[in-house]
């Protein structure tokens, strides 16, 4: 009550209270309560009243894993795996402390944000220690669940010891990965003379998707025999650790490659066929003499770097392996730190007002950085001091940042659709290529090549979800060449030390990962890329100058959809929201029905991300509208409510324009003009549409379709109309259209004529614009100068815009710029991300 906190206060059963004694309960709790790890939740209190024993732990705000495997079922591979790492390493601290827990189970572990906390450690201590280890199923309570017992606790053995813990990990693991516990029965004895008397079945066959490696590691958890079990918390955790890092999480950690060679069945080889044979092997042995040999980077044990509230991103490691330079965003402002791995706090190198990542890279002496800013690209001292501004970008939600040369006297940056080489002893750069949205460019070690990423402009800054590919170009000139496809996600590109191969980031099996790839002194790459970790989930990378440290930053967000009431004469907050949806997806856009009854959305629920529709109410749960190969997005109503219309993404910078019955159907493309259109706002007729075009090497301008003649449908409509901006949508009413040009908001008439400027809204970016129902109010979301999310209200016939609503910083708001105002409501999807930097040994295997 003093600090006005929400705590959780547990209470034991009156009957066990009795039975333990209030001073020997309190005593021994006492070991708990001196836990200090951040993967077990803590104990702030514990007492007795009226004869109650009580303790008290924080208050977690989000879920146990239970509610998560209810709601979803089994859990991606990756997510599986993180969660198993957390709760190994609680359990490796508490029995170096002598504690054994004794219950762990799903309901026992709690998610918050991306972390899981063990709850109850300091019951187990009590109970196993205060009662002299006996057994408490005479008093209704048994020290486990029965679908999580170790067979010697089943057996109520006396001596239970720190690997019934580990057993049940591993069907703790079994359940996250099956959907499923290893045992199921129709009474609580089935189930324990399951874990005494039968083989689980082996987990690949429940999830043949479950790498051999992890199912290995789990199944050896569920050995009968104490003795056949991880030994140790600790050995269990370096080997889930390895799953969580290097490519062993696909191969059994008890099997190693072997030859194949011919049995009885072998066919005989003609004598005469020896000579042609014998020339044959001949020239595979010169070929394979010749052929480079391809040694993999293996990634060793990892450790975090920063744990801090906020976003730590976009790190950078100096040349010396030494340092890492890193983006921090928080809800006040933005910051470049510098921070030694050896520990020590961290140093702050530049701020900038609100959310802004600043792609930090080293110069090849380790004395300068390079970093975006809200003016361009900017080089400071490594540790601080007066920047000189290098390089104008277009201002945007995230730039590509820039890359030094090898001589430390050139830099390669993009700006819109171009790369550029610059001196920086010079003014004027020189054009390297023009490309679909290239970023993260880096100079080979050499200075021969520069690798860049192309498309997915977004993804450096803020974790965008759009495919993107890798590329490398000459540094001279000439033409790029393509390292990986542009679907999926594939991004991040570093330079290995002989600047012939690549270590980049992609999701191309799943969940993110570290691959590489090996290239041919022309740039082509040789052989399929390798993956080199499982379950990683990082969001950039980056690479000491020896190759023998990597940094990265993981990066995990959800994103749901909240509903806020408008007040008259002042500004709510996004902190007032109800939450519409719910769950472990990121929403982008979303759309509510004019009639208030539907909500229509885009979801990665079931990987990708797809258009679903649920309603507004949610008196039953979301159901798929349209599911096409490709990811889907942005999804909007028709003023009548008869279609939805959404765009798919094809690649990095193709993206095409659908409309589907707001019932469901089959959905039917739009045949527009140019290759990159997204975000279609229907006409209240449904026969035209207004959306985003991006055209090469351009700025997105909105362009206006007209479905064509009578029977045509949309496969060939025309062109009516191109302005310059952005911020579309058009009227319920049918007359006008808004867009917006930097902060200017302009209207239209329906056929793109007669601009008029309706406001101009205070300095910062703005994003998106939807009308009121009645036509009169114009609402504009975008990110003030301070960094907030705010949403203004503009007349229609023009005037002061009035602020309506406000996040507080970047916990309660979104990059993601689609929103809906429905009866004095604003719909919003609001996220939650998560990132934090890890730095891990790279060796050669």
């Amino acid at each position: 009550l003093k600090h006005h906190r929400k705590v959780a206060v547990k209470v034991l059963r009156p009957e066990l209270a009795v039975t333990l004694g209030s001073d020997r309960f309190l005593r021994e709790i006492e070991t708990a309560a001196q836990f200090q790890h951040p993967n077990i939740l803590p104990l702030l209190d514990s007492g007795e009243a009226s004869g109650f024993l009580y303790y008290v732990m924080p208050y977690v705000e989000g879920e146990s894993l239970r509610t998560r495997l209810t709601r979803r079922g089994e859990l991606p591979i990756h997510d599986a795996i993180k969660i198993l790492v957390e709760v190994c390493d609680a359990l490796a601290y508490a029995h170096a402390h002598g504690v054994v827990h004794r219950d762990i189970k799903p309901d026992n572990v709690l998610l918050s944000g991306r972390h899981a906390l063990v709850a109850d450690f300091g019951v187990a201590k009590a109970l196993s220690e205060a009662t002299g280890r006996q057994r408490f199923t005479t008093a209704g309570v048994a020290l486990g669940t029965p679908a999580y017992m170790a067979p010697e606790q089943a057996a109520a053995e006396p001596d239970i010891d720190h690997r019934a813990d580990i057993y049940a990990l591993g069907a703790l693991g079994y359940e996250l990965v099956s959907g499923g516990p290893p045992f199921t029965g129709r009474t609580s004895q089935e189930v324990l003379a399951a874990h005494v008397t039968q083989p689980p079945e082996p987990l690949c066959g429940r999830r043949p998707a479950c790498p051999p490696g992890l199912e290995s590691v789990l199944m050896k958890c569920l050995e009968k025999r104490r003795a056949d079990r991880w030994q140790t918390a600790d050995e269990l955790l370096a080997e889930l650790e390895q799953l969580a890092t290097p490519s062993g999480g696909t191969t059994p950690t008890q099997t190693r490659p072997t030859l194949a060679v011919g049995g009885p069945r072998a066919r005989a080889i003609p004598l005469g066929g020896v000579a042609a044979v014998l020339l044959l092997l001949g020239g595979l042995g010169v070929a394979l003499a010749y052929r480079p040999t391809r040694h993999l980077p293996v990634l060793g044990k990892r450790s975090a770097v920063t744990l801090d509230p906020g976003l730590e991103m976009t790190p950078a490691i100096s040349p010396d392996g030494k340092t890492v330079a890193y983006s921090r965003m928080t809800p006040t402002e933005s910051r470049l730190l510098v921070r030694q791995l050896a520990g020590g706090e961290p140093v702050t190198v530049a701020r900038m007002a609100g959310l802004h990542a600043a792609i930090p890279a080293w110069s090849p002496d380790g004395t300068r950085l390079l970093y975006s800013s809200l003016r361009g690209l900017e080089v400071i001292p490594a540790l601080g001091g007066v920047s000189r501004l290098v390089a104008t970008q277009p201002r945007a939600l995230a730039t590509g940042g820039g890359s030094w040369a090898p001589d430390g006297e050139q830099i390669v940056y993009p700006s819109g659709d171009t790369l550029y080489i610059k001196r920086l002893a010079e003014d004027a750069p020189r054009v390297l290529l023009t490309a679909g949205q290239p970023h993260s460019a880096v100079w080979s070690p050499d200075g021969q090549w520069i690798a860049y990423t192309s498309g997915n402009l977004e993804y450096a800054g803020f974790a965008n979800l759009a495919p993107s590919s890798i590329w490398v170009v000459r540094a001279a000139g000439g033409s790029p060449v393509r390292i990986t496809e542009d679907r999926p996600l594939h991004a991040s590109p570093v330079w290995l030390p002989d600047s012939r191969s690549l270590l980049y980031v992609s999701d191309q099996d799943g969940g993110r990962d570290v691959y590489f790839v090996g290239l041919s002194s022309s740039g082509t790459p040789q052989g399929e890329p390798a993956r080199l970790t499982t379950g990683l989930h990082p969001h950039t990378i980056s690479l000491s100058a020896d190759g023998r440290r990597l940094v990265y930053s993981t990066h995990s967000e959800t994103a749901n959809v909240i509903a806020v009431t408008l007040r008259p004469g002042r500004s709510v907050s996004l902190r007032s929201g109800k939450p519409i949806t719910s769950g472990s997806q990121v929403i982008e856009g979303l759309s509510v029905a004019p009639d208030g009854r539907w909500l229509v959305f885009d979801s990665n629920r079931n990987g990708n991300q797809d258009i679903w529709r649920m309603p507004l109410d949610g008196s039953s749960p979301p159901e798929p509208l349209s599911a096409l190969p490709d990811d889907e997005f942005q999804p909007a109503y028709s003023a009548d409510g008869k279609y939805v219309a959404f765009h798919v993404t094809r690649s990095g910078a193709i993206r095409d324009l659908y409309v589907i019955p707001s019932s469901g159907g089959r959905p039917e493309r739009v045949g527009a003009p140019t290759p990159n259109n997204l975000a279609p706002r229907l006409a209240p007729d449904g026969n035209a549409m207004v959306y985003l075009c991006v055209p090469a090497g351009g700025r997105p301008v909105v362009c206006g379709l007209r479905r064509g003649e009578s029977g045509a449908g949309w496969g060939r409509p025309r062109a009516l109309f191109t302005l310059p901006g952005a911020l579309h949508d058009w009227s319920p009413d049918g007359r006008w259209i808004a867009y917006g040009q930097e902060n200017q908001i302009f209207r239209v008439a329906s056929d793109g004529t007669g601009s008029r400027v309706l406001a101009t809204l205070p300095a910062g970016g703005w994003l998106w614009g939807r009308w009121a129902e009645d036509s009169r109010v114009i609402y504009i979301w975008g990110i003030a100068a301070d960094g907030r999310a705010v949403v203004y209200a503009v007349p229609a016939g023009g005037g002061t815009p009035r602020e309506v609503a406000h996040s507080e910083g970047p916990t309660y708001q979104s990059y993601r710029f689609s929103f809906d105002v429905r009866g004095g409501t604003l719909y919003r999807s609001v996220a939650d991300p998560q990132s934090d930097i890890w730095v891990t040994e790279v060796g050669r295997k």
